[in-house]
């Protein structure tokens, strides 16, 4: 499931994404050494990396059985 939610103050856009599959916090993981070239570097990894980067709140619960991922940028 995906809840899509807009805020007026500040102005921003919040974005949540729910499952019930095993618990995973994507967050919990080390960022990949975007130092290194593609070949070098371990796979996976750099699109939770480039969110984490580019909005202004990332976390994750796990609750009642689901894992849920917030994310939040701010428009103003």
């Amino acid at each position: 499931m995906v809840q899509i939610s807009v805020h007026d103050e500040p102005l921003s856009v919040e974005i949540t994404f729910i499952d019930n599959g095993v618990q995973y916090d994507p967050l919990a993981k080390e960022d990949p050494d975007v130092t290194l070239s593609a070949k070098e570097r371990k796979k996976g990894g750099l699109g939770i990396f480039m969110v984490k980067n580019t909005m202004d709140n990332v976390s994750y619960e796990y609750k009642d059985g689901k894992n849920i991922l917030t994310i939040k940028k701010n428009l103003n």
